[in-house]
């Protein structure tokens, strides 16, 4: 529908995603805190985003009240893009419930003019630029100016909801064949 939608070009008309979103980071509670962990607060990080996620609805560990108190963690809210921004730079997938992450995401928060589906598509299908704007000598990383000040194309907001639709539908057909493989 769209393409690949490469994204090196970085064209002047398309739209910086700070003006369509949100990006929100995390951080890790101290881990010599038990208090800290262990709890019923769902708390992720990049390794647990697997190459072909869509949307993660849980997480591996989880933080307390406490934990989330003691350092700066916005709240992912859900239907939020994930992006790893370093370990490595460039796995995507949605949030599918209200969770905190550790300080490897800039995650998007996408405003009215922006479908999450579409800007993951996006994302996904360009991990090698992603990488390439990676800055630091022990390992590279994406700081949240650098994913702010990235264009992407934005097309009506109704094309992008029938792209959504689309990638939807064939998301479906690709479980209910992987399903039929396992009977």
């Amino acid at each position: 529908m769209f393409g690949l939608l490469d994204l090196s070009p970085q064209l002047i008309e398309w739209k910086e995603i700070k003006s369509i979103g949100k990006v929100l980071t995390g951080s890790t509670p101290k881990t010599n805190i038990g208090t800290y962990w262990n709890g019923d607060i769902k708390w992720i990080a990049p390794a647990e985003i697997s190459s072909d996620a869509f949307y993660v609805t849980d997480t591996e560990r989880k933080i307390t009240v406490e934990g989330k108190a003691s350092c700066s963690l916005d709240l992912i809210k859900q239907g939020t893009v994930l992006l790893s921004s370093r370990a490595p730079i460039g796995k995507v997938a949605i949030a599918g419930t209200d969770m905190y992450c550790n300080q490897g995401f800039k995650n998007i928060e996408c405003s009215p003019q922006l479908n999450n589906i579409f800007l993951y598509f996006i994302l996904k299908n360009n991990s090698e630029y992603l990488n390439s704007l990676g800055r630091g000598a022990t390992f590279k990383e994406i700081s949240r100016g650098i994913v702010e000040s990235i264009r992407i194309p934005v097309p009506p907001i109704e094309l992008q909801k029938q792209f959504s639709d689309f990638v939807k539908q064939v998301d479906k057909s690709k479980f209910i064949l992987k399903h039929d493989k396992l009977q």
